[in-house]
């Protein structure tokens, strides 16, 4: 056999070789995302960076997919409809596989807007604001943070000290959600088990927080309301 013949066939054997060895080292991602769009396009996105793609629109459907595939991480949203959030997911993936990387990815400024304890998100993941993403690389780059243990702040937009209302305390972001789901104050008390006084303490230590005066015509709670819904909206 010609030596140039054995040749070429090592090196074909070699580049098959590796071929399968990188789809069977894949490293693979359970995409969890509500919005058919968004969620396509990030599964393509991953894909073509040679990533292991799979999706699920919904808490229940993750869960059973996380059992089932053992992902390397998670890219999940925080808002998923009714029942649980991304954060229950996320939750729900550490107890099964503790070193599964996390990344979210929301609308939301922080964990607050979720009723979340900002302190209780590990520090080993990533939070992204999607309308602060510029480009796929960014995800792309955060991804690979998580997936790596590289505690990188630039990847925490919900630390940022520019977000909206990061001045306000978690009782206060509650407050104001509940104020603007046309909550009276009495109806504010009874949500969260206080007494009407100690709501409206904390109600007018709100408006001051947002710099809003607070008089006697009602005007206070209107404009934290707009001041609300537009960054929400906004976001």
């Amino acid at each position: 056999m010609p030596l140039t013949f054995m040749v070429a066939i090592l090196i074909l054997t070699v580049k098959v070789y590796f071929e399968l060895g990188n789809q069977l080292f894949k490293r693979s991602v359970l995409v969890v995302e509500d919005e058919d769009f968004l969620r396509s396009l990030l599964a393509s996105t991953l894909e073509t960076a040679g990533f292991s793609v799979s999706t699920a629109s919904n808490a229940l459907d993750a869960k059973q997919l996380i059992k089932t595939l053992d992902p390397d991480a998670l890219i999940v949203d925080i808002h998923l409809g009714p029942g649980p959030n991304g954060f229950d997911i996320a939750v729900a993936a550490r107890k099964l596989t503790p070193e599964v990387a996390l990344v979210f990815l929301t609308n939301l400024p922080d964990p607050r807007f979720a009723g979340e304890d900002p302190s209780s998100i590990p520090k080993n993941v990533a939070y992204l604001n999607k309308n602060l993403l510029e480009d796929n690389q960014t995800l792309l780059d955060a991804l690979e943070s998580a997936l790596t243990d590289n505690k990188r702040s630039v990847y925490r937009h919900d630390l940022l000290e520019d977000r909206p209302f990061a001045n306000l305390s978690r009782t206060q972001v509650q407050i104001l959600q509940l104020m603007a789901q046309g909550l009276s104050n009495q109806q504010i008390a009874e949500a969260r088990m206080r007494s009407l006084a100690a709501t409206e303490s904390a109600i007018t230590r709100t408006f001051e927080a947002l710099g809003i005066h607070n008089g006697a015509d009602g005007n206070a709670r209107v404009e934290a309301v707009s001041k609300y819904l537009s960054i929400m909206n906004a976001q």
